[in-house]
């Protein structure tokens, strides 16, 4: 196993925490539209919303033949409900809010074979609108993980994932599976899991056509007034589920790309939370219709290396192709 491809397997288990269009995108800034849409059976409509989300990368430490690779993101997006039917003389700042999210995140990855790789590691996400008093406890939300990732036939382009993730807090079970396929040959490019779709075919070396979809469910403390009566309101979990077509261009030779996609987010679903992660039915807030979305990103991918180029972590290097073959690419 390769360090190239110990960094590769990171980037697929967490290129989706702010949204990069495939794993190839090591580093990104970008900028989601999503309509507003008619909300439950009183009048109400979800705003407009807008998202900005970065991620850089921080370098990793390599310690013999395990990789300690550490991870930061960064997520402000605006959410809130319109000045219209039952909420048109709520003030426009009671109404909306501004949230800010970070993501520290350190994984440990371990080659165990030629084949086989573990991957575990923890990430926090911390969110805020600075403010509401921040609550430790109440804004801040675990994630911890342990997979093993797997070249089949020992192709560095053919890669299976699997193993399971835990959450805390969390709404339904703190425990579940997670499993993801990569296949990159040709010109075809697919990934197939949660939370990220992506089925895309390149034309040329500068330009890649496709559909993309993403799964993305994020929960946030709630400033709805509370009458006194039912469970009070702690927190809105949103569920995001978007599907649609995908533009990448490389812009000039170099490593940078520009990334465009346009579709529906078929769930759009919004719903009050108690401080037991309960649903709390509200009549506002209810029964919220898909919305079309917008989404342009800037991202930065490394150049392939050679694979003779690349040796295995702690094994001897790798025997060079036969004379008139052109050296397979990997990442």
């Amino acid at each position: 196993m390769t360090a190239q491809g110990a960094l590769l397997a990171c980037a697929l288990l967490f290129a989706h925490a702010a949204g990069a269009q495939t794993t190839e995108d090591r580093a990104y800034v970008g900028v989601t539209f999503a309509r507003g849409t008619e909300i439950g059976s009183q009048g109400g409509r979800l705003d407009e919303r807008r998202q900005l989300d970065l991620r850089i990368p921080l370098p990793p430490l390599f310690l013999g033949r395990t990789v300690l690779v550490p991870s930061f993101g960064y997520e402000t997006r605006f959410m809130g409900l319109e000045q219209h039917g039952p909420l048109a003389d709520v003030s426009e700042e009671e109404l909306g809010r501004q949230f800010h999210r970070f993501q520290l995140g350190l994984t440990l990855i371990r080659p165990l074979s030629p084949r086989w790789m573990l991957v575990t590691g923890a990430v926090a996400n911390t969110r805020t609108d600075f403010k509401s008093s921040f609550d430790f406890g109440l804004d801040t939300s675990w994630v911890g993980f342990a997979m093993a990732n797997y070249l089949i036939g020992g192709d560095p382009d053919v890669r299976l994932t699997f193993g399971l993730v835990a959450l805390y807090p969390f709404d339904a079970t703190p425990v579940v599976p997670m499993i993801a396929f990569a296949y990159r040959k040709g010109p075809y490019i697919l990934e197939v899991g949660l939370p990220r779709l992506a089925m895309l075919y390149k034309v040329g070396t500068g330009l890649e056509l496709g559909i993309t979809g993403m799964f993305d469910q994020q929960v946030f403390r709630s400033r709805i007034p509370y009458d006194g009566q039912g469970p009070m309101p702690q927190y809105i979990r949103e569920t995001a589920l978007r599907f649609g077509p995908t533009v990448n261009a490389r812009l000039g030779n170099g490593n940078l790309w520009i990334s465009s996609s346009i579709g529906l987010d078929l769930l759009n679903d919004y719903a009050l939370l108690d401080k037991d992660r309960d649903r709390v039915e509200m009549g506002m807030l209810q029964s919220t219709g898909p919305a079309p979305y917008l989404r342009v990103s800037l991202g930065w991918r490394p150049p392939r290396r050679a694979r003779e180029a690349v040796r295995p972590i702690g094994g001897p290097p790798e025997q060079a192709p036969p004379q008139g073959n052109s050296p397979s690419l990997i990442r």
